[in-house]
């Protein structure tokens, strides 16, 4: 008898793997943990699942659409189908996930005080979304993928701004908007497609408090699938004095002024 309840994982200490079981489930998921042995309680077990930049990875090879090549196996070895959990050793949800033929549809992963860490399901069968959050609930990053590929992504800082945001074509090919901010919320580099035939971009640097450092267009290259600077560039300081001129052709420097 499971005390408790049937979720309320069982942790099994090895030497060097850390195993837990769902028992009412009767699914195993092992996490390679070295030559380390550790305890129930011992921090090593959440480092281990929770990587300090990236989050919870361990689950992404099973979604085949994002790429993904691995299955995983429930009771007797058969490819998990259904819905499926995985518990941390103080008995909170790590994750929870619908599996067909042992990779996952849709999910949800949480840190061990509860907060949900990252949901992914589809919204139609082109379209997809992955959510992530910081462990005070804030929004981490949200990338709408098409195909299996990042159509529009956003990344935010621990305090709520916006860090990073790109938008492509709609065949993915070339960006429609690219912008990097300040952790102070200021917009920092900006690469804006003003004219698609052309595939020409205004392309524009800011200093933290929001004067222009740096202007000029680029264009993209569909042989060498790039950015290249073209025409007129023009360089300040944080006065706002022009400082620098530069002339480019194809991405190449051909005249410069300083002042």
């Amino acid at each position: 008898m499971i005390s408790s309840c049937e979720k309320v994982a069982q942790v099994l200490l090895t030497a060097g793997v850390l195993c837990f079981t769902t028992w009412s489930l009767g699914q195993e998921f092992v996490i390679d943990l070295g030559d380390e042995v550790v305890s129930v309680d011992d921090s090593i077990f959440y480092a281990s699942v929770i990587d300090p930049v990236y989050g919870i990875e361990m689950y992404e090879s099973l979604n085949h659409e994002l790429g993904g090549d691995s299955i995983r196996y429930g009771y007797k070895k058969k490819l998990m189908r259904g819905w499926y959990e995985d518990y941390y050793p103080n008995a909170q949800l790590l994750h929870r996930g619908y599996y067909i033929d042992g990779h996952l549809k849709m999910y949800k992963n949480f840190y061990p005080n509860g907060q949900l860490e990252r949901g992914f399901k589809a919204q139609d069968n082109i379209r997809s979304v992955v959510e992530k959050f910081y462990q005070n609930g804030s929004v981490k990053s949200k990338v709408i993928y098409k195909d299996g590929l990042a159509f529009k992504w956003e990344d935010y800082y621990s305090n709520g701004n916006m860090e990073y945001y790109e938008e492509f074509n709609k065949s993915l090919d070339y960006y429609v908007m690219r912008q990097t901010y300040y952790k102070s919320g200021q917009l920092q580099t900006q690469l804006h497609l003003i004219k698609p035939s052309k595939k020409l971009y205004d392309s524009v640097e800011y200093f933290e408090d929001g004067a222009v450092k740096k202007k000029g267009q680029m264009g993209f290259s569909e042989n060498l699938w790039d950015y290249l600077k073209i025409g007129k560039w023009l360089t300040y300081d944080k006065s706002g004095k022009l400082t620098k001129e530069e002339l480019f052709i194809n991405g190449k420097l051909n005249k410069e002024k300083s002042f």
